[in-house]
């Protein structure tokens, strides 16, 4: 440690917990949502500029859909590579990582010369950026205090869907002024600099190099900016609560010590959530084309008010948690958005009622599917919170991958449109169950092993 004088010991989770929010923990916080915006912002762009690329690629609209899978495989894959990999080498490395890669393999997307290019390109990209969420998505729960974790978790994850809207509206700018590679530099250049940014402005976990033994100069100048009243002198940081043991298998500890059946139903929580939000965000139009004859302008119109709907129901579930609980916040907004699914095909005709229905429809089920991401954030202790993450996101990119496949079969079979909203509502509805069923079978995995001894630690 540095600095001279007497040893203070400090509990580093009373010194997050129990203190008001400090200058560093919001820089976190905003840094942590910058990066959750630009990969709203990425996601977008490929959807606007894929008519453009077809014809300067040559090819269908069947073959082109690759590309669109592609990117969402990479997410699931990199979702759950890079959690156990943020928590053995440590969250700000891994995040600035993967932020680099997909800002890059974004910018690479405008210069692909050929189709098979662009498919390694966009798994490239969707592997970076999958693999950003269960680091930032950590890293800000772990400098969150205990009393308002959830609060802020939501909050940052809020920044996708907002990152959704801003990509929406300015790549429909971008694509009717310039050609279609600007869709993609404008992306990834902001990106870049974010990674820049995080390198310089961002620590390390507090938490992960606490449990993790990491103890040294670092460590003491985040402990003072937290707390600048701390006295002068050496300070020895510790954890009561938990500490970290090297996960040798990760995704086997998910599964261990009580927590197998929490692991699993917040997978198939947020597997059910994605598919669901992939439908109204993906195949909205194409069924609303199909069935009622509405324009694409019209359709994208409402997507936007999903969007915009989307950030408001992410931003408050967190708040939802703390107050209610996750069965009493999470599984009544999945059910009312079952029944709102159901009901889209039936008031399509009517402007005002399918506007309605499709902004409580991005209120809702959003609101379930980021309150579900603030709980695996505080269900895994800090030695797996990234895997568990990671764990449970790839299940939702999984789930954004198989919705358009479900979607593909039943348009094969000539199901009716309506039918099929009502069909895919079964998604939101089982997702409301399973969060009861979390709430009632599962427990928080909380089973670590003691703390490190001080002798262990760097003097």
């Amino acid at each position: 440690m540095t600095g001279s004088g007497p040893l203070l010991r400090v509990d580093v989770a009373s010194l997050i917990d129990d203190r008001p929010i400090s200058t560093l923990q919001i820089r976190i916080f905003v840094l942590c949502a910058l990066v959750a915006l630009l990969d709203g912002v990425c996601s977008q762009g490929i959807g606007v500029a894929a008519p453009a690329m077809r014809e300067a690629l040559g090819v269908t609209a069947a073959t082109f859909a690759w590309a669109f899978s592609a990117g969402l495989f990479g997410a699931a894959i990199g979702a759950m590579a890079f959690g156990p990999i943020a928590d053995r080498i440590g969250r700000k490395s891994t995040l600035i990582f993967a932020v680099a890669l997909f800002g890059a393999m974004t910018i690479a997307t405008a210069l692909a010369s050929s189709f098979e290019l662009l498919l390694l390109y966009r798994f490239a990209a969707g592997f970076g950026l999958g693999g950003a969420i269960p680091c930032f998505i950590a890293m800000g729960a772990e400098y969150a205090p205990a009393r308002s974790r959830a609060t802020y978790t939501a909050i940052m994850w809020a920044g996708f869907p907002a990152g959704n809207a801003v990509g929406g509206f300015l790549n429909s700018y971008l694509i009717a002024h310039f050609e279609w590679p600007m869709v993609f530099v404008a992306a990834g250049v902001p990106t870049l600099v974010t990674a820049v940014l995080l390198w310089f402005l961002l620590p390390e976990s507090l938490r992960f190099q606490i449990a993790r033994g990491q103890i040294g100069a670092q460590t003491e100048r985040v402990m003072r900016a937290i707390n600048p009243g701390l006295p002068p002198g050496r300070l020895e940081p510790f954890m009561r609560t938990e500490a970290g043991k090297r996960a040798k298998i990760p995704f086997v500890d998910l599964f261990t010590d009580g927590r197998a059946t929490g692991t699993v139903l917040l997978g198939l929580i947020l597997l059910l959530g994605f598919a669901t939000t992939t439908v109204a965000v993906l195949q909205t139009p194409t069924l609303l084309l199909r069935g009622w004859n509405i324009s694409p302008a019209t359709s994208s119109f409402l997507v936007g008010v999903f969007s915009i709907m989307s950030v408001c129901g992410m931003g408050l579930s967190g708040k939802l948690v703390d107050r209610f609980g996750p069965a009493g916040a999470l599984a009544p907004a999945f059910i009312c958005g079952a029944a709102l699914l159901a009901s889209l095909g039936y008031v399509a005709t009517s402007p005002l009622e399918r506007t309605i229905v499709m902004g409580l429809l991005g209120f809702s089920v959003p609101m379930g599917a980021g309150g579900t991401i603030v709980l695996t954030a505080m269900f895994y202790p800090t030695a797996m919170r990234s895997a568990g993450t990671g764990w449970a996101m790839g299940l939702g990119r999984f789930g954004q991958v198989l919705s358009p496949l479900v979607i593909g079969l039943m348009i094969a079979l000539a199901w009716a449109p309506a039918s099929i909203f009502v069909a895919m509502a079964l998604a939101p509805l089982l997702a409301g169950i399973c969060c009861v069923l979390h709430a009632t079978f599962s427990h928080k995995g909380a089973t670590v092993p003691a703390a490190i001894p001080a002798a262990s630690r760097t003097p």
